[in-house]
Order: structure tokens, then sequence, then C-alpha cells
């Protein structure tokens, strides 16, 4: 369907919510206090009473132990030229469709960061992609290839996104990209992931984890403010070899009037550390969903120097990490699984139906659904790692981490596909941020219903400690 005909609808509709899609910036200031941030991100309705299938799929289950791990990392370059830029290239994050108006330029390049972990004959691939989140368009797309250039399956596959504001639009939502540089960044992503696997050398790991700043902009006194390492090193001669990190918070420093892409303050701690360890660095956003950047007091020229100042503490945080650390025991445990949710949010069904979403819904009569998933691994005794398809809440996120009982613990947001806040039922519609998260939910259970589908695979690995 051609997408021009479903303009006025979207914009009638729109009209309509006053808050779904409604999007004003959070630049991450120092206080505390609960600030209002309407970013928008795409996410979808679900039917309250719909429950998780959590007959759900575990549908690799598997375990191995070897002398070492072996790994691999690729960095590339996803960056849009002058050509690209000229044709309608939207950023995602900010507005109504198109409001924000074209990008205007490359303020700092983007990304997709890879790094490949195998035991024996068992691996994951774990990717991270400088965008605001990517419709299953774009990652059943993406894994499919990977799955074709090296021999693993989808669901040895995690392709996340940083969630920067002022990245490429892989959602559709917000005007989206040319086809061509669609095209072009889903090879780029293959080519990484199958780079990174092919090239594994043998590897020591070790993780580590400090806490660093950041604010819940809901007015819950905690966040998870974890900041965790996975450094790998030569066992030969201990030489670095790289460093994924995982750290919670919104990239939107840089706001709504920013038309320039970025990394937003992700890419400023990546860069610092990445120049000072001269090893590939990745860094994946966690349980970010009402989680804001606490920016550090200052003088600041521009948003631009305010996201330096705190990709820089988290750098400095994250370079804390990286001599020593819990050794990990060459182990690889790895789960997948998948549970239906139902799209109750007419907007958004409206925009999919209109090819503006790029994001596939089942649909029976007028009952829209998706599928999606989750895959789980566990490193060792030391660190359980699951990958979740939006942008959890605090509370529901750490009670995600409350079914882990290794040392270390990480939830990847925004991980398969990007479907918006996932809330506990029981904070549901309560006032907190002017209720701002429940107008891109999924709906008032699915944070539970997700919470559930997940712990299952954490509860059901006959080797976690």
């Amino acid at each position: 369907m051609r997408r021009d005909l479903y303009l006025g609808a979207w914009a009638a509709l729109a009209c309509l919510s006053t808050a779904s899609l409604a999007c004003s910036d959070d630049g991450g200031g120092g206080g505390d206090e609960a600030q209002t941030e309407t970013e928008t991100d795409a996410g979808t309705d679900t039917e309250s009473e719909t429950g998780t299938d959590t007959d759900t799929e575990s549908e690799t289950d598997t375990g191995a132990a070897w002398e070492d791990f072996e790994v691999g990392f690729d960095v590339r370059d996803l960056s849009p030229t002058e050509a690209e830029l000229a044709e309608e290239f939207y950023l995602g994050g900010y507005g109504f469709y198109t409001e924000r108006g074209p990008c205007e330029g490359v303020h700092d390049p983007v990304f997709v960061r890879t790094m490949a972990i195998a035991a024996g004959e068992d691996a994951m691939i774990l990717a991270i992609v400088d965008s605001v989140g990517m419709g299953n368009q774009w990652t059943r797309a993406m894994r499919g290839e990977i799955q074709e250039a090296t021999g693993l399956s989808p669901e040895q596959i995690v392709i996340a996104t940083t969630h920067t504001h002022s990245g490429p639009d892989f959602m559709g939502l917000w005007g989206s990209v040319p086809e061509a540089y669609r095209e072009r960044v889903i090879t780029a992503v293959v080519e990484s992931a199958e780079t990174a696997y092919t090239s594994r050398v043998p590897a020591t790991l070790e993780v580590s984890s400090t806490i660093t700043d950041n604010r819940n902009r809901r007015g819950w006194e905690f966040t998870d403010d974890s900041l965790v390492a996975v450094r790998a090193s030569d066992p030969e001669d201990g030489s670095l070899l790289g460093v994924m990190f995982a750290f919670a918070a919104h990239p939107v420093v840089l706001g709504s009037d920013n038309k320039l892409v970025s990394r937003d303050y992700p890419g400023y701690a990546v860069d610092a550390l990445e120049a000072e360890l001269d090893v590939p660095v990745l860094l994946f956003n966690g349980i970010l969903g009402d989680v804001s950047p606490k920016v550090p007091e200052g003088d600041y020229a521009d948003d631009f120097e305010r996201a330096l100042a705190y990709g820089d503490l988290i750098a400095q945080a994250g370079l804390s990490l990286v001599e020593g650390g819990e050794v990990v025991s060459p182990e690889l445990y790895r789960d997948y699984t998948e549970w239906d949710l139902v799209v109750e949010n007419e907007l958004l069904k409206q925009a999919a139906l209109g090819g503006l979403l790029d994001m596939d819904y089942d649909y029976d009569g007028e009952t829209a659904s998706i599928t999606t998933q989750s895959n789980y691994l566990r490193l060792g005794d030391s660190l359980q790692l699951v990958a979740f398809p939006g942008e959890t809440l605090t509370r529901n996120g750490l009670a995600i981490k409350e079914f882990m009982t290794t040392p270390y613990t990480i939830v990847i947001g925004n991980a398969g596909e990007a479907l918006g806040y996932f809330i506990p039922s029981d904070e549901w519609m309560t006032g907190l941020n002017d209720d701002y998260e429940e107008s891109v939910s999924l709906g008032m259970m699915v944070g539970d219903q997700s919470r559930d589908a997940i712990s299952v695979m954490i509860t059901d690995d006959p080797g976690a400690p």
C-alpha cells in the first residue's frame, strides 16, 4: 500500500492521541526529579487479558564446556552518504511522522559493532546498531542472512540498538530512510556478524561491574545503575581483544532540534574507550524504559558538549573495569523463547497497515498480534544475559534479574525488535511521568507477560549456580 494514502488518517489519529507520539526533549539534566521525557518509541498495545504464550518454545537448550572461549569482533561504519541523505532521510525518536524534518547531515558516524562468542561447537552473535530501534522486518532479514552466511540459527543471533534519538529511523515511524540505504545497512550488519564469527580466536573472558549515574524519570528512587563489562583477552599473553559493556540510559541528551546523525552519549563513551584501549568496544543499552541520563553539572556550550560530558563519565567508569575481573569458566549455555502479544494501539495498527511502520503484524479479523522473542545466555557461573525486545521499565527489568543467580547479570534492551515500553501491571496508569510510557506501550499486562516468559528460560537452566 502507498504511504501517502494513509498520511491523512495518520495525522488524524495522531491528533486524537495527545500523548502517544507527541515528543519533547529530556536532555538528561543533573536533577533527580521525574521529568517528562516524551520521546516517541515505536511501541504497540496489547490486550491486558492476553496471556503470554508461556508454553513458549525453549527451542534451543544447550551447554558446552571447553578449554577456552573463542571470540571475534567487527566494527562497520553505517553512516549515510550525501546522496543517501538527499533522498528523504529521517532520524528516529522525536515527534510525529516527518514532523522533525529531514536529516541535514552527519555530526558523528554511526556503526554496527559485533561480538561473536563460542565455546566448542556452540556460539552466540551479539550485535549493536546505532539507531533508535528496528522493526522486525529489519531484524528478521538480518538474522536470516546471517544464518545463511554462518550456519548459525536465528536463535543464536541478537541484534540490538543503542536507542539514540539522533540515529537513522529504522522503524519507519518518523519518516524512514531510503530503500537503498536500508539494503546497505542490512548487508553491512550481516557482513559484520559473519566477520566476527569467522575471525574468532581463543580468548579468556573476565567480567566485572561498577555503578554510575543515571536517573529514573517516573519518580522512583532507584534504577539499574550497573555498568557491566565483559573483557576478552588473549589466553597466551593477556593482551586485550575487545570489551562489551552494558548500561541503561536513554540517549536523549541531544534534543528534537538536532537534525544531524549522532550516536549521542554512547558514541562519545565508545570513542573514549576505544581511544584508550585500542580494541573494539560494544556498549549495549539495558533496562532503559524509565531511565534518563544524568549529565554532570556544568556550563556547556551546547547539547553535544553535554553528551560528551556524559559519555566521558561512562567511559571513565568503564576504564576502571578493564583491569582484572572474575575469570569466566569456558562454558556457554543458551536458550530461546517466543510468545505472542496482541496489538491494541490503533495509531500503530494504522501505521503498520499504511506501510509507515517497518513491523509485520499477524491479523485475525480486526485483531492484530505480533510474535516476539528473547535469547538467554549464560557464561560459566559468572554471567547471565537476556535480550529484551523493547524498553522494559526499571521495576520490570529488575524483576527479571531477580531470577538470575550469577554474580553478574545483563538485560539488553531493544534487542530483536523495538516494541516500546513494558510496564509492570501494578504501575500501569498510576500517573507516573504523566503516564507517558503507557501511551506508547503494548498494554497493561505485557510487562508481566514478557517477564514471565523470559524467567522460564532462566529458571530452566540446569547449570545455573
